[in-house]
């Protein structure tokens, strides 16, 4: 890929993003990001074949960026198991793009099952493994039953109200209580 075709590339990620982060993936056309991009709708499908190759495209950043900034935090020695998943939560909280509730309501409406495969590893790989790395490194602090993983989707399911605009929870129980509670029960 030269040069040009690189930049071009990375233009129509970072409009799209923007459009699909904002607008959800229904309401966001193709026309209008290469309208932004200032690029023709042929020259947009030269770099990617559908709206929804590139919808995976702008995913797939997303998530590589969250997976480093997310196992940053899990390799930060100086926070322990709460500081750890307080800052990866907040994190979460105040750099997502969209609303995670939004996302899979696209998924499950909208794009074929082979992307909504494409987007739940995506997820898997970079949202989740972080949380199972850093469960899994406090193994023995943990009740034997429980693996890294499946801590990991408790905690998500717990976490969701938490990142997603839609819901006030947030505003009922602070963030640091619901971790509390989810480490240390209420026993």
């Amino acid at each position: 890929m030269s040069l040009k075709d690189s930049s071009s590339r990375s233009r129509i990620i970072e409009v799209a993003r923007n459009k699909f982060m904002s607008s959800g993936y229904k309401a966001t056309s193709t026309r209008m990001i290469a309208k932004e991009v200032g690029i023709t709708q042929p020259n947009l499908y030269y770099h990617f074949k559908n709206k929804e190759s590139l919808y995976l495209g702008v995913l797939d950043e997303i998530g590589g960026e969250v997976y480093t900034d997310l196992l940053a935090i899990v390799e930060n020695d100086q926070l322990d198991l709460t500081g750890k998943l307080l800052q990866m939560s907040y994190y979460l909280q105040d750099n997502q793009d969209m609303d995670i509730y939004t996302m899979m309501q696209d998924m499950q409406a909208d794009i074929s099952i082979e992307s909504r495969r494409i987007l739940y590893q995506i997820f898997q790989e970079s949202y989740k493994r972080p949380f199972v790395l850093l469960f899994d490194d406090y193994e023995k602090q943990l009740k034997h039953q429980l693996t890294g993983e499946k801590i990991a989707t408790y905690f998500f399911v717990t976490l969701a109200p938490y990142i997603s605009s839609k819901h006030t929870i947030s505003k009922t129980i602070a963030l640091e209580e619901m971790i509390d509670l989810f480490l240390h029960g209420i026993i």
